[in-house]
C-alpha cells in the first residue's frame, strides 16, 4: 500500500506546469487537464472505498436537501460546467466536513448535529464547495512547495496502525480519542486514501483554507443568507468541540484553525458585508432544516454516548425531545446514556440512581411504542442484573415476540432458561 501511495503522488506531481489554475465558471469552458484527470480518477476510487466503509448515514431526503443548498450556493456555474455535486453524510461524531476534487462533499453527523440553523450549514458547505470550484486539490498538487506535505500525509495514511493507536488511546483513558481515531482514521488513514486524507485531515494550507473561508462567506451572502451566522458557527464549534485531545484536532474541532476562521469572518462582517448584515430579510433558518436535522442529531447522540461524550449526547437528546417529546428512539438512547454512565460510576448509590433512570427511560420508550422491541431487550438485561427475575423474563419474552428473528435471539433464550431454573 505504501509503495502504491508514494507512486501515485509522484505521478500527480510530475510534469506540473503551474499552480495558476482558473476556477470553474471563470468565464471559460471547463475542461479537465491531464494531471487533474488523474486526480479525479483517483478520487472516484477513494470514494468507492469510503462507500464500503460502513460509515454512510443513509438518508436520501437529507442528501437531496444538502444538494439544494449546494446548488443555491454555487449557482449555475458548476452545473453548466458539467460538474455534478454530490453530498454524503458520514455516521461519525467528530467535527468534520471535506470535499473531494470532483464535487463529492462529505459531512459528519457530529458536525451537522452542532449546527443551529440553515445559514450556519450554508457557511460550512460554502467553504467546502469553494475547494471544488477553485480546484484546490489541483492547485495544491501543482505547487512544488507542497510536495513534502503531500508525502507526509501519504506516509501517515500508509503507515499508521489505526487499531493499535486506538488501543493505546483507550489504555490511557482517552475513550473519545480512541473512538474518533477508530471511526474516521480507520476509513481514511487506515485505507491509505491520500486525497481524502489531504482534504479531511491536513487541509490545503493556510492560504487556500483562508480563501475558501472568504469565498464561502461570499457565496453565503450571494445566496441570501445572514452573514452574521458565519463567525457564529465557528464560535459554536470552538465552544462545543467535545474532546480537546490532539486526535480531535485532526478534524474540524481544531481550535487554532477555528480562531482564525472566527477572525476572518468577523473582519468580513465588519467591512465587506456590513450592509448585508443589516438587511432584515436575510435567511437565518428554514423549517426544513429542523425537519431534516432532527434524526441526525438523535442518531449522533447515540454515537457520542458510545464515545463517552455524555454531556454532548444529553444536549442533543434534549434538543430532539424539545421538538418531538414522544420520540421513543430518543428515550431509548437516553436510557442507554444512563445505563452506560451507571457502568462507569464508582459509588454504589450513584450507580443505583443511574440504573433507575435508565429503567424509567426504557419504560417510557416501550410505552410510547409497544411494538418497538429494543426497549424490552434493554429492560430485560437491567432487570436480570438486579435479580428481578419475573420482570426480566417478561421483558425478554416480549422482545422475542416482537423480534423473533433477532440476531441475539439464541442468547436471549439462554437467559430465559437461566431465569426458569
Amino acid at each position: 500500500m505504501r509503495c502504491a501511495a508514494w507512486t501515485l503522488v509522484a505521478a500527480l506531481l510530475a510534469g506540473c506546469a503551474s499552480a495558476n489554475v482558473p476556477p470553474i465558471g471563470a468565464g471559460r469552458p471547463f475542461q479537465l487537464e491531464s494531471d487533474e484527470r488523474r486526480i479525479w480518477a483517483e478520487a472516484e476510487k477513494e470514494e468507492a472505498k469510503l462507500e464500503k466503509s460502513g460509515k454512510v448515514y443513509d438518508d436520501p431526503l437529507l442528501e437531496e436537501y444538502l444538494g439544494r443548498i449546494g446548488d443555491r450556493l454555487v449557482g449555475s456555474e458548476v452545473r453548466e460546467a458539467g460538474v455534478g455535486l454530490r453530498f454524503t453524510v458520514f455516521r461519525d461524531p467528530s467535527l468534520n466536513a471535506f470535499a473531494m476534487p470532483n464535487g463529492r462533499v462529505y459531512i459528519h453527523t457530529g458536525l451537522l448535529a452542532r449546527l443551529e440553523n440553515e445559514s450556519q450549514l450554508a457557511m460550512i458547505l460554502g467553504h467546502e464547495l469553494s475547494h471544488v470550484t477553485n480546484r484546490d486539490a489541483l492547485r495544491f498538487q501543482r505547487d512544488a512547495t507542497n510536495k513534502m506535505i503531500a508525502l507526509n500525509v501519504l506516509a501517515i495514511a500508509a503507515s499508521i496502525g489505526v487499531a493499535v493507536a486506538a488501543g493505546k488511546q483507550a489504555e490511557r483513558g482517552n475513550v473519545v480519542g480512541a473512538a474518533v481515531l477508530s471511526q474516521t482514521a480507520n476509513a481514511i488513514l487506515g485505507l491509505g486514501l491520500q486525497l481524502a486524507a489531504l482534504a479531511a485531515i491536513n487541509g490545503y494550507g493556510r492560504d487556500i483554507e483562508r480563501q475558501a473561508d472568504e469565498l464561502g462567506m461570499e457565496r453565503l451572502v450571494r445566496a441570501g443568507y445572514d452573514p452574521k451566522q458565519a463567525p457564529r458557527v465557528f464560535g459554536l464549534l470552538k465552544k462545543d468541540g467535545g474532546d480537546p485531545s490532539r486526535l480531535e484536532n485532526f478534524f474540524f474541532g481544531n481550535h487554532p484553525r477555528l480562531d482564525e476562521r472566527i477572525e476572518i469572518t468577523n473582519e468580513l462582517l465588519r467591512t465587506r458585508y456590513a450592509a448585508a448584515a443589516r438587511e432584515p430579510d436575510r435567511i437565518v433558518d428554514t423549517p426544513e432544516f429542523g425537519l431534516r436535522i432532527r434524526t441526525v442529531v438523535r442518531e449522533n447522540a447515540a454515537l457520542d454516548i458510545r464515545a463517552g461524550r455524555f454531556n454532548l449526547a444529553r444536549a442533543q437528546l434534549d434538543r430532539v425531545l424539545a421538538i418531538t417529546p414522544g420520540d421513543p428512539v430518543a428515550h431509548l438512547y437516553y436510557g442507554d446514556l444512563y445505563r452506560i454512565q451507571s457502568q462507569r460510576a464508582r459509588a454504589l448509590p450513584d450507580k443505583d440512581t443511574l440504573v433507575q433512570k435508565a429503567i424509567e427511560e426504557y419504560t417510557q420508550a416501550a410505552q410510547l411504542d409497544p411494538q418497538y422491541p429494543d426497549p424490552f431487550r434493554q429492560l430485560g438485561f437491567l432487570y436480570y442484573q438486579q435479580n428481578e427475575r419475573d420482570r426480566a423474563r417478561e421483558a425478554f419474552q416480549t422482545y422475542l415476540r416482537l423480534k423473533p428473528d433477532a440476531p441475539d435471539a439464541r442468547r436471549i433464550k439462554e437467559y430465559l432458561l437461566e431465569l426458569d431454573r
